[in-house]
């Protein structure tokens, strides 16, 4: 493959916006990602004529770095503001929570758009050669840069720099390897009525094995048939994450059960290994400077999508400083 000057491996909102920021100033970008689609877990699936988020399901902004991307993608036509306002948010100011116009994929469509993304790309080692990274693929193709850029969740990025064989961390090493993620299950059920959630169609659950409930016919995205994603918490996902459908979603339904005043026609479970970072560095970033290496992420970010986001601009920034 023809060298390029940055390799960014992980298409979610972090490398995306990160490939973005490069572009725009001037950079050659290469984007890998192991799915199919984009996002991680920004993911929107569609099922039995419904469509459903299964991950993220929203996202805020406090920051200006991030609220003038949004500015310019509810001009586009690319998200809009799904509720400030939950049914237990008794605070005045809410922050708008923002969603996708046809799921919360629309985002990092939108942003791969006019960049090279190259799916379906798995990425099986890394290997530094003089003055360039060389990542290669479970395809066998072979991608060479000056830059090397990790998105992906910081356990399965440090495993792929393992296979470099080179010093990339020192003294730094022991604690980007002391990061720990949640695991996550999603259960999307599709109904014969409407869902009888209170408006907007979110639910915060505290109590139990769920979490969370939506419906996405209420937020818009699934606007044929009623259809909501239920969130487990961490133990359940953990207790069951070998378990089968009929048994973990059958579990979860029966919790949710409660909230709902339709029937199930058809569900299915997603797993999610890597949700929430339990203790995400204080920092935005990592950099080696002299092995031209950002690591970039909701590990450094913290567990919001905007978190993530600001991760990837502010390691975009410190690789065009170095």
């Amino acid at each position: 493959m023809k060298p390029t000057g940055v390799i960014i491996i992980g298409a979610g909102i972090s490398g995306l916006l990160c490939a973005t920021e490069l572009r725009k100033a001037g950079k050659s970008v290469c984007v890998l990602d192991k799915g199919r689609g984009f996002g991680g877990r920004m993911a929107t699936r569609r099922m039995a004529g419904g469509r459903l988020d299964h991950g993220a399901q929203f996202f805020t902004v406090r920051d200006s770095r991030l609220q003038r991307y949004v500015d310019q993608w509810l001009d586009a036509g690319v998200i809009k503001e799904w509720f400030r306002h939950a049914p237990d948010d008794s605070s005045e100011a809410g922050h708008p929570r923002y969603c996708g116009i046809n799921g919360i994929t629309d985002l990092p469509k939108h942003l791969a758009e006019g960049l090279e993304v190259h799916r379906s790309q798995q990425v099986v080692s890394v290997a530094r050669d003089v003055n360039k990274w060389q990542v290669q693929t479970a395809t066998g193709q072979v991608y060479t840069a000056e830059h090397l850029v990790l998105s992906a969740p910081l356990p399965q990025a440090l495993s792929l720099l393992d296979t470099a064989g080179v010093n990339y961390a020192g003294a730094d090493l022991s604690e980007l390897r002391a990061v720990r993620y949640d695991k996550g299950l999603a259960t999307l059920a599709v109904l014969d009525g409407p869902s009888g959630l209170p408006q907007p169609g979110a639910l915060k659950v505290s109590e139990g094995i769920v979490t969370w409930i939506a419906d996405n016919q209420m937020k818009g995205i699934s606007p044929e048939l009623p259809a909501i994603t239920i969130h487990s918490d961490a133990a359940f996902a953990e207790l069951h994450w070998d378990s089968s459908d009929e048994v973990r979603g059958a579990l979860m339904l029966k919790a949710a059960e409660p909230y709902l005043q339709a029937n199930v026609v058809e569900y299915k479970c997603h797993r999610w290994g890597f949700t929430l970072p339990v203790n995400p560095l204080p920092y935005a970033y990592y950099h080696n400077q002299s092995l031209r290496l950002v690591l970039i992420g909701d590990a450094f970010g913290g567990p919001r999508v905007e978190g993530a986001a600001l991760s990837g601009i502010e390691g975009a920034q410190v690789l065009l400083q170095s």
